[in-house]
């Protein structure tokens, strides 16, 4: 794939598209355990990644990191799961917190998945809304709690 021009007249940078979100998690195999049994995807990994290349580019010189991807089925759209191994603090991931994030996952049946993963003991935020009609966002929503807290949005497109 070509990128585009690495600017765009407006001093903005173009970018190619979204190539992956990561989390950081306490324990690597608790989440690749949780991802796995939940959604169909295939495991990359995991790798022990370790040297002055890691620290470098992390900002945790000496630090050691676990490393695996999730891919949903496209080589651009894929999850990464990191555990260091020797670096960084517990936070609270809670969407209320700056620094928070989420992301969405698009299902087709968001109130049956919800049911079947609460009777299998998951944790929601949530039931399953409703949201409002808006051109890029529009159909029902739950927010699934991985381990760490992190919440992934389960949302089912609706017909506005």
């Amino acid at each position: 794939m070509a990128l585009p021009d690495a600017a765009a007249p407006t001093g903005r940078i173009r970018i190619g598209g979204l190539n992956h979100v990561g989390l950081t998690v306490a324990d690597l195999d608790r989440s690749i355990a949780f991802y796995t049994g939940i959604f169909d995807v295939t495991l990359e990994g995991p790798w022990d990644r370790t040297g002055p290349g890691v620290g470098k580019v992390t900002g945790y010189p000496g630090c050691s990191v676990r490393q695996a991807f999730l891919n949903f089925g496209r080589t651009d759209q894929l999850l990464e799961l990191l555990e260091y191994t020797n670096a960084g603090v517990v936070v609270d991931p809670a969407n209320g917190n700056a620094g928070a994030a989420h992301f969405a996952v698009v299902v087709d049946d968001v109130d049956g998945i919800y049911a079947d993963l609460l009777a299998r003991g998951y944790r929601f935020v949530s039931p399953p809304i409703t949201t409002s009609p808006n051109p890029l966002f529009y159909g029902r929503v739950t927010y699934l709690i991985d381990p760490d807290g992190f919440r992934i949005e389960l949302y089912q497109p609706l017909e506005a």
